[in-house]
């Protein structure tokens, strides 16, 4: 009878296993945004690299900018 009124409890408030798996994805969605902006900087760095090579300083500032911008956002989470 005990186990019957426990199982009921816990129905009528799921939050502590809410909060938990809110948290954890929460930690999953950090972890993975921060493995795209490292993919994301070092595609634009790579860009802005070879703009500088070619001497186009149009393409370097648009993706400077760019760069720019993508680290601000990311930073503001």
């Amino acid at each position: 009878m005990e186990n019957n009124n426990y199982f009921t409890e816990m129905m009528r408030s799921p939050m502590p296993r809410e909060k938990e798996r809110n948290a954890t994805d929460v930690y999953i969605d950090k972890l993975l945004n921060g493995i795209l902006f490292k993919q994301e900087k070092q595609r634009m760095m790579v860009a802005i690299d070879q703009a500088l090579d070619k001497g186009d300083r149009e393409a370097f500032m648009k993706l400077s900018y760019k760069l720019n911008e993508l680290e601000r956002n990311f930073n503001s989470q």
